[in-house]
């Protein structure tokens, strides 16, 4: 802020507690994910007039299932995974449902990176709309990246995170690109900021030769979705995906800063309920609520399955290896990530899960405020057995029980 237009103490508050929210401790971590809208820069998602129905089903509340050696059932999952939502939805019914931690039906959380896999949709809408095609080089699009080292980078190689560009992913390095150059710019305000850091990005990898998560690489999606449809990214995902799926809640994206553009690599907002409508929409083959076909017909099947080369995954940021929990995870797609079996996933920091399993017909939603590990107990069973902070195997193994009811 100038001298002439200095900070107020709210904004002041708000950019400090932003800019450090990998940090947040539990006390501050529920409250902040459930009013995320208070303390960023946001743009809302228009709902649609009316909201499509979700009817209950037959309840199916005595599931219990066995991790690290323990029987857990469904209110042992909600305070041992930290859950503030949980939602079972099967053949469009609802069979579950459970709030804590202050959310409510009408409420929205924010998703951490489940959002990446919302991107993938609109990319798929904008292909549809015959407005851009997964070949195109980005610099078709955003021209002054020409000259830089995403000059042979593709859209395909943008959402298989196969771009090749050097960045450091690692939330618990305070000093990687993810969070000096991504987060806290975002939360300092700073309009602008992540598209020219990246343009300074050198080549680690020949584009499309190998798997590295790349958040920065998905902020590049929302310009080239906001340059080729002539709208805001909330005002075409209104378009395409809330009014047509008929959502509950206005929703909302976080932005690079006031007035700014939308960040679609994390932190979105809305509600449980909403969230499980994206599911539904990719069991429907990519067609809405209102019969709209939102993807061309068969990019689901495309994006669900493993796209990305020599996929590896490690929570700490090291190029070309695998974090234990990834032996679950047959590969990457189009921003979803790919299961062993058939289903598949949107994942996001801090216990935001999205898990779709074509064959059951089955979508599941946990939302929570998983702390980060200094936060948990070191003898915990999790912590032990070298958890992270999007969850524990107690989720993999309800998420199997469920199935089950529906084999």
């Amino acid at each position: 802020m100038s001298a002439t237009n200095p900070e107020t103490d709210e904004r002041f508050l708000a950019r400090l507690l932003a800019g450090d929210f990998l940090l947040w401790s539990p006390n501050i971590q529920a409250e902040g994910f459930a009013n995320w809208d208070r303390i960023f820069a946001t743009r809302t998602i228009e709902k649609a007039p009316t909201a499509s129905p979700l009817p209950t089903g037959e309840p199916i509340t005595d599931v219990t299932f066995e991790a690290y050696g323990e029987r857990g059932d469904v209110e042992s999952l909600m305070r041992d995974e930290h859950l503030s939502g949980l939602l079972v939805v099967q053949d469009g019914a609802i069979r579950l449902e459970r709030y804590a931690k202050g959310l409510t039906p009408s409420g929205r959380w924010q998703s951490s990176s489940m959002v990446k896999s919302l991107a993938s949709i609109l990319i798929a809408a904008a292909e549809h709309d015959g407005l851009l095609s997964r070949a195109d080089l980005v610099t078709d699009h955003l021209a002054d990246f020409a000259g830089t080292a995403y000059e042979q980078v593709t859209i395909e190689h943008l959402l298989t995170m196969s771009s090749g560009i050097e960045w450091t992913e690692n939330t618990d390095d305070l000093h990687s690109d993810v969070a000096e150059h991504y987060i806290k710019v975002i939360g300092a305000r700073r309009v602008g900021a992540i598209q020219e850091y990246l343009k300074t990005r050198q080549r680690a990898a020949e584009p499309g030769t190998s798997f590295y998560y790349n958040t920065g690489d998905t902020f590049l999606l929302g310009l080239i979705l906001a340059k080729v449809t002539g709208r805001t990214v909330a005002e075409y995902c209104s378009a395409k995906v809330w009014r047509p799926m008929g959502m509950e809640q206005p929703g909302f994206f976080m932005l690079d800063g006031d007035d700014g553009q939308e960040v679609v690599g994390s932190c979105c907002g809305a509600s449980l309920r909403d969230y499980a409508r994206w599911g539904l929409l990719m069991l429907n083959d990519g067609v809405a609520a209102d019969g709209t076909r939102v993807v061309p017909a068969g990019w689901v099947a495309q994006a669900t399955s493993p796209r990305a080369p020599a996929f590896a995954f490690d929570f700490s940021g090291v190029r070309g290896t695998s974090s234990p929990p990834m032996a679950e995870y047959a590969g990457y797609g189009y921003l979803w990530w790919i299961k062993t079996g058939g289903a598949y996933e949107a994942l996001g920091s801090y216990g935001q899960w999205l898990h779709v399993d074509p064959a059951r017909g089955l979508v599941v939603v946990l939302l929570g405020a998983v702390p980060r590990i200094p936060y948990l107990d070191p003898d915990s069973p999790e912590v032990r057995a070298g958890t992270s902070h999007m969850g524990s195997a107690r989720r993999a193994r309800f998420i199997d029980a469920v199935a089950a009811r529906f084999d």
